[in-house]
């Protein structure tokens, strides 16, 4: 048969369901369930979207873990529509339920779906330069143009220089705002509710406007670079410190040792060649001494303040000197503080935002003003004159920009890496300008009203009536023509043949548009009444899986083995140098394995925790569910595995446990086995054991064996929980507990070493404790011939309900005990052989309690 070597490194598949619900009924209940936690959507409408996107915006809401996320899809020609529900992408599997509940009657949903009105007017804002000192403009409306208007006309003049182009009209125009604008200019009367060509305007004769300057980047000064270097040595050592330094900036001038007995000057001397700097002044120093119980530590601190001050400059290598001369046992290293650098230049821009067409302006900084510059000025020409005042100087300042700007200035040279005052400006000889004028409103034109009609998918028969304007219409069939709807509208007696118009096959949709006298109205509401309708309660949800889910986790996935196939009858699975775990995929229980072996290596986990990491109760298999002849758990070189699930099923298994890495839950145990055969035999070593510990589980150990790899008292923990029913124990070291409700008595208890506490309601047939401690806190019944001999301790303390004790017990030497303070065994005797604790009695006595 196959050896079979996990790999666990499949590609993950998100796993993809579709729900799909039919015959849907406004009040009907849609319920999905996870781990019995529900999300429930009340149908508002009787179609199917309604539910897929009420089912989708409900999921997201209640931000249950254990739910995947959800979309209401559209029908497609290839799919029909559905809500999508898609897990995560490595795999991780959700197991989902859905049930509905009747809530609904039949009935003729009514939706409006354009409300009927008037339309919108179209608006138009005019903005002028800001600044203007004075000036005219004016406004074209379709090749028709006013007469000149003051920079700071008033919205009524406005408004009627424009009725006085022929193409608008009186009433044409509403025109709002204050004096100088902006206005606002609406379109009304005649060109209400209809888009009209956008206004233009000519500025050519405005004066003074407003000059723009902003800061786009502030200047600021770099960071010094700084360096702390450390040496560390033990306190009783005598000879100093040696630190090698080897330079990494390109104009270095040398490399050297210098120690912790060097003066300053000779640091400072150094440091400056392999700084690449031409004097030690532009360097800062601080050295340090601290000392603990055992250490001495020796500190420099430099930071560059003059020359590359502010600059980017690359540290020198730091390591131990090799020379004998120094402590070759020292630690030394370093530590960059500061690369240096991040200075900024100053960047500020200015603009002519109103786009003169003439004139001239000033630029101001720090109290001194340039000569007057044109409206269309070049770059080079304004950084002329910048340069020209005293206060900036050639060098200092560079122009980029288009003629008649933007201009972006970069302060530079001495103003570099400053953060300077803000440029002013004056515009008020500039002369033109740009009259903006742009859509605020954009106009929409008089609608109709229309309502649609739609029939709940469950209707099989039946009528039902429509009202209008508070009167019923005749009867309509379920699937009624859209004439007959019409006629049914007519048959209200409120509305007439000419102001509606019904569209739709037999059995609806049906939509209604209302024209005529009704054109363009929010017209009265129309209701229906489906109660003759047939066909209530027959709405369903349906669960397809569209993509099953895989991944690495999976151990029912083929390519997470080494023989490209999952382990069948026969076959040896080994989990060996992987931290690849396995998670899903776990209900293998047709299967029976030769071997299973999980080595130390494997550092993987082994089915899912108890609690899932997200905090909810894992629903999911929480176990491999297989079986396997033999199981070898830790064994060989590593750390193990803290998480090892194991359901053996039915199937006769010989379980060793080697070794287990530390659980990371509280109260976990790393190994945890499962397993019914009435011949199983366990063997622990080392680890975290338990066996079936939780409410529900359980398990036979016709044998048990606990032994020890070091440490007899500390190697193994074990817990065996209710039901687990046992046979021959063997306990030779270890922590061991057993909970003791299986309903039938251990067979025969052997501990030499360890602690064994014996819980619960079960009995033992036989008990030898050689070594150890053995505390008896069952109500079981203690029968056979019992023996304490050695060093062994048995102890009925720690449980004060009664206990019953076959036979008298054998108490062996002079450091076994049997102790029950409590007087919780009724009939206790001890016969005490081979003893010198009571001389007067001789050493083989009997004791008992009377």
């Amino acid at each position: 048969m196959a050896i079979c070597i996990w790999r666990g490194d499949a590609q993950g598949v998100a796993q993809v369901d579709k729900v799909t619900v039919d015959n849907v009924e406004v009040g009907d209940i849609f319920t999905l369930t996870i781990n019995r936690k529900t999300v429930s959507y009340t149908a508002t409408a009787g179609t199917p979207a309604n539910v897929y996107q009420g089912l989708s915006a409900a999921i997201a809401t209640a931000a249950i873990a254990e739910f995947p996320t959800a979309a209401s899809i559209a029908a497609t020609d290839s799919l029909a529509a559905h809500l999508r529900l898609t897990g995560p992408t490595d795999g991780t599997p959700f197991t989902i339920t859905g049930s509905t509940t009747n809530g609904g009657n039949a009935e003729v949903d009514v939706d409006v779906v354009q409300s009927g009105g008037n339309g919108v007017n179209m608006i138009q804002q005019v903005n002028l330069p800001a600044g203007l000192t004075g000036g005219t403009f004016t406004l074209s409306f379709e090749g028709q143009t006013t007469g000149n208007l003051t920079f700071n006309e008033s919205a009524v003049d406005i408004e009627s220089a424009l009725e006085a182009l022929s193409n608008v009209g009186s009433g044409d125009v509403a025109v709002s705002g204050p004096d100088g604008g902006p206005w606002l200019i609406e379109f009304t009367g005649t060109l209400a509710a209809s888009t009209q060509t956008l206004l233009t305007g000519s500025g050519a004769n405005l004066a003074g406007q407003s000059v723009s300057v902003t800061t786009t980047t502030a200047g600021q000064p770099g960071d010094n670079h700084r360096l702390t270097i450390t040496g560390t040595q033990a306190l009783s050592e005598s000879v100093p410190i040696g630190f090698y330094l080897i330079p990494n900036e390109p104009d270095a001038t040398a490399s050297g040792t210098v120690s912790s007995n060097h003066t300053d000057a000779q640091w400072l001397s150094l440091l400056a060649h392999v700084y690449g700097l031409s004097n030690s002044a532009s360097l800062s120093m601080v050295r340090t001494t601290s000392t603990t119980a055992t250490t001495r530590t020796f500190t420099i601190e430099v930071e560059i303040v003059a020359e590359k001050g502010g600059q980017v400059v690359l540290a020198p290598t730091v390591t131990r000197s090799s020379s004998s001369s120094y402590d070759l046992a020292a630690v030394v290293s370093r530590t960059i503080v500061s690369t240096g650098g991040n200075s900024a230049n100053e960047v500020q821009v200015v603009a002519l935002p109103g786009n003169p067409s003439g004139g001239t302006f000033t630029l101001s900084f720090q109290g001194q003003t340039t000569s007057n510059l044109t409206h269309d000025e070049s770059a080079a020409d304004v950084e002329a004159a910048l340069e020209a005042l005293s206060n900036i100087g050639s060098g200092n300042v560079s122009v980029t920009g288009d003629d008649g700007g933007p201009w972006t200035i970069v302060f530079t040279g001495g103003l570099a890496s400053t953060d300077v005052a803000q440029i002013t400006a004056s515009g008020a000889n500039l002369t033109g300008g740009t009259v903006t004028i742009s859509t605020i409103q954009t106009a929409v034109p008089n609608q109709n009203e229309q309502v649609l009609l739609t029939m709940s998918a469950s209707v099989t028969s039946g009528t039902f009536t429509i009202n209008y304007d508070s009167s019923d219409s005749t009867d309509v069939a379920y699937n009624a023509t859209s004439a007959a709807v019409k006629a049914a509208l007519e048959s209200t007696g409120s509305i007439d043949s000419g102001d509606m118009n019904v569209s739709g096959p037999a059995g609806g949709p049906w939509l209604i548009e209302f024209t005529g006298n009704l054109a363009g109205q929010n017209v009265t509401t129309i209701t229906t009444n489906g109660t003759n309708l047939v066909g209530a309660g027959t709405q369903s949800l349906t669960i397809t899986s569209l993509t099953t889910p895989t991944g690495s986790g999976y151990w029912n996935n083929a390519s997470n083995w080494s023989t490209s196939s999952v382990p069948v009858n026969g076959d040896t699975a080994i989990l060996e140098a992987s931290n690849r775990a396995v998670l899903y995929g776990l209900d293998q229980s047709s299967v029976t394995l030769a071997e299973l072996i999980v080595r130390a290596s494997f550092v993987g986990t082994i089915g899912l925790p108890r609690v899932n990491q997200a905090g909810y109760l894992e629903y999911r298999d929480t176990h491999l569910k297989i079986g396997a002849s033999s199981v070898r758990i830790g064994e060989g070189v590593g750390n193990g595995s803290e998480r090892i699930h194991l359901d053996l099923g039915s199937v006769q298994t010989d379980v060793t446990v080697a070794d287990s890495a530390t659980p990371t839950g509280l109260g976990e145990h790393a190994v945890n086995l499962l397993g019914t055969h009435a011949a199983n035999v366990l063997r622990v070593y080392r680890g975290s054991v338990s066996s079936a510990p939780y409410a529900g589980q359980s398990a036979v150990w016709a044998t048990l064996q606990v032994g020890f790899a070091d440490d007899p008292t500390g190697d193994v923990e074990l817990l065996l929980g209710d039901d687990v029913t046992l046979g021959s124990v063997a306990i030779h070291g270890g922590l061991a507990t057993c909970l003791g409700k299986s309903g039938s008595a251990i067979t025969s208890l052997l501990v030499t070493a360890g602690n064994v506490t014996l819980g619960g309601t079960d009995g033992l047939s036989q008990l030898n404790v050689e070594g150890g401690n053995v505390f008896y806190r069952t109500t079981g019944t203690l029968g056979g011939n019992t023996v304490v001999g050695g060093s062994g301790t048995l102890s009925f303390e720690g449980d004060l309900r009664g206990k019953t004790v076959i036979n008298a017990i054998t108490c062996r030497g002079d450091t076994a005990n049997v102790l029950d303070p409590q007087g919780v065994v009724a009939d206790l005797t001890v016969q005490y052989q081979s003893t010198s604790r009571f001389p007067e009695l001789g050493a083989n006595f009997t004791a008992a309690r009377s």
